[in-house]
C-alpha cells in the first residue's frame, strides 16, 4: 500500500511514505469491525479497518491520516481532473466522488415512558411513548483532499427538525517536515466549528462513546459541562487554531501533539436549564472576546500498543443577557485530564482500546443577585464529568463495548431545573453496555442498554417523582453509509 504525493518535489513524497509505512506495520491488517467514510476509502484505496477500530475510533494510520490534513491518497494522476497556468499546476481535483451520506435511525424505550421526563424539553412522542426515529439523523458529507496540503471534512446534518444545520466540521493545511531519519514534524493550521473536532484521539466530547443515542434516550438529559455541550457543533460557534505533532525517538514510537485554538460566536449561544445542556435555545447570551482552547497528548507506541495520555483546557466568558453583548458576564472555565490504551491484533482481525476522561468545570454568574439574574441561584458552582468506556471488536463483524458514566457537582435549580431533583442536583451516574453487528464495513447495527444508580439526584422513587430506575434506556440504532 502506497501514500503517493502529487508535488514535484520528490522529498515529500519519501516523508509520508516513510512515515505511513511506519505505522502500517501492525495496522493494516488488523484494526477489527469498521467502517468510515466511504469517501476517505474511495481517496486512499485502503479498507476502512485501516484508520479505525470501529467509527469513529481512530487507529494510529488514522490519526496519521487526519494529522496530514485529510490529503493522503492513491488516486493516479490520469483519475485527476488538470487545469494548468503556464508552467503551473492552478487545480488538479480528483474525479472520484469526495461525498459520502450516513444515514442513522433509532428506537427508545425508556423504562419510567416519555413522562418520566416530565415536561423537562424533551419532545415527547405521540401519546407519551416511547418511539421510532426514522431518520434519526442524516449527514452529507464533503471529506477529503483540496489540493495537496489542503483537506476538509465538512458535515451538513439534518436531524428530523424540519432543516439542515452545519454538524462538526473542519478545513485544515498540513505539512510534514523531515527532521532526521527518527523525527518528523507535522504542522497544521485549521477552521472548525467544534471545540474538540480537530482531536486525534477518542478521549475528547466530540468523539468519545457512546456516540451516538436517540433524542428520547436519558442519556441526552445528563447535565454537561461547557465544552460537552459543544460537541457536534449543536450551536453556532468558530474556531481557528495551529496543531503540532513531534513523532520521534526509534521506529517513530513517541508521539508529542500539541493544538490551540480559539473560538467565538456570530449568532448565540446560551445555557438551557431544562436540558442540562452548556448551549440552548432559551438564552442566547453571546461569548465575550474569545475563548482559548489548548490541549497537549503523549503517545507512545510498542508492538501492537499505543497508550495515550493527555489534557485539555478551555476558557469561557458569555454575557448573561440574551439581548445585549454587555453587562455581566459568566464563566466557564473547563480542565480535563485523559487516556486511551489500544491494542490491536495483526493477524486474527481484533482490537480492544479503553478510554477515561474526566472533566472539571469552575462556573460563575456575573449576574447572581442582580435584577437581570435568571440563569444560576448560585454565584459560583462547578460540575465534574467522569467517562470511562472500552470496546472489543472480533472479525471485523462482532462488537461489544460499555462504559460508566458519573457527572456531579453544585446544585443549582435555576441552571438545572426542578423537573427532577427539586433542589436542581446534576448528580448522574449508571453503566451502558452495547452489542454490534456490521454485516459489511458500511452497515452497523446495535442495541445498547443504560442503567442509572442515581439520576440528576433522583435514586429512589418517591409519592412525587420517579427513581433512577425510571430512567434506564434500551436503544436499537442503526448506520449505514455511502
Amino acid at each position: 500500500m502506497k501514500i503517493e504525493s502529487r508535488s514535484s518535489m520528490q522529498w515529500k513524497h519519501k516523508i509520508r511514505w516513510a512515515t505511513c509505512a511506519t505505522f502500517m506495520v501492525g495496522v493494516a491488517a488488523c484494526s477489527g469491525n469498521a467502517w468510515a467514510l466511504p469517501t476517505f476509502a474511495r481517496q486512499t484505496g485502503w479498507s476502512c479497518a485501516t484508520c479505525h477500530t470501529s467509527y469513529p475510533q481512530l487507529t494510529p494510520m488514522g490519526r496519521m491520516f487526519k494529522l496530514l490534513g485529510y490529503t493522503s491518497n492513491n488516486v493516479q494522476r490520469q483519475q485527476k481532473l488538470e487545469a494548468k497556468f503556464g508552467k503551473s499546476t492552478a487545480l488538479l481535483l480528483m474525479r472520484v466522488s469526495q461525498f459520502s451520506i450516513f444515514f442513522q435511525a433509532s428506537y427508545a424505550n425508556v423504562a419510567g415512558g416519555q413522562a418520566a421526563f416530565n415536561g423537562a424539553g424533551v419532545s415527547n412522542p405521540p401519546g407519551n411513548q416511547n418511539d421510532i426515529q426514522f431518520p434519526q439523523q442524516v449527514s452529507l458529507f464533503y471529506a477529503g483532499e483540496i489540493t495537496p496540503h489542503i483537506g476538509a471534512f465538512l458535515h451538513l446534518t439534518y436531524s428530523g427538525r424540519g432543516g439542515f444545520g452545519m454538524d462538526d466540521s473542519d478545513i485544515r493545511w498540513a505539512h510534514p517536515w523531515n527532521l532526521g531519519p527518527d523525527q518528523l514534524l507535522i504542522t497544521g493550521v485549521e477552521v472548525n466549528n467544534t471545540p474538540t473536532e480537530p482531536d486525534i484521539y477518542n478521549t475528547v466530547p466530540d468523539w468519545y462513546a457512546p456516540f451516538s443515542s436517540s433524542k428520547y434516550s436519558a442519556i441526552r438529559q445528563i447535565p454537561t459541562t461547557f465544552i460537552e455541550g459543544a460537541h457536534g457543533a449543536g450551536y453556532p460557534l468558530a474556531g481557528i487554531g495551529t496543531y503540532e505533532a513531534y513523532i520521534f525517538g526509534q521506529d517513530k514510537a513517541n508521539w508529542l501533539y500539541f493544538e490551540a485554538d480559539g473560538y467565538t460566536n456570530a449568532d448565540g449561544i446560551g445555557v438551557q436549564a431544562n436540558s442540562g445542556g452548556a448551549f440552548g435555545y432559551a438564552n442566547d447570551g453571546r461569548m465575550q472576546g474569545v475563548a482559548p482552547y489548548v490541549r497537549l497528548a503523549y503517545q507512545r507506541d510498542w508492538g501492537n500498543w499505543n497508550w495515550e495520555v493527555g489534557t485539555y483546557g478551555m476558557w469561557s466568558r458569555l454575557y448573561d443577557s440574551p439581548n445585549t453583548k454587555g453587562g455581566p458576564v459568566d464563566s466557564f472555565d473547563d480542565f480535563d485530564l485523559d487516556s486511551q490504551l489500544q491494542w490491536l491484533d495483526t493477524t486474527d482481525n481484533s482490537n480492544v482500546t479503553l478510554h477515561a476522561d474526566w472533566i472539571h468545570e469552575d462556573q460563575g454568574f456575573g449576574a447572581f443577585g442582580g435584577p437581570t439574574s435568571n440563569l444560576s441561584s448560585t454565584a459560583t458552582g462547578h460540575l465534574n464529568s467522569l467517562n470511562i468506556n472500552g470496546s472489543y471488536w472480533y472479525h471485523d463483524h462482532y462488537g461489544v463495548s460499555g462504559g460508566y458514566l458519573d457527572t456531579w457537582g453544585s446544585a443549582n435549580p435555576d441552571l438545572w431545573g426542578t423537573s427532577y431533583s427539586h433542589n436542581g442536583s446534576p448528580d448522574t451516574n449508571g453503566e451502558w453496555i452495547e452489542a454490534s453487528y456490521l454485516p459489511w464495513w458500511n452497515t452497523r447495527f446495535s442495541l445498547r442498554y443504560t442503567m442509572f444508580n442515581q439520576f440528576r439526584g433522583l435514586t429512589n422513587s418517591t409519592a412525587t417523582s420517579f427513581g433512577a430506575s425510571a430512567y434506564n434506556t434500551l436503544e436499537l440504532l442503526t448506520w449505514i453509509s455511502f
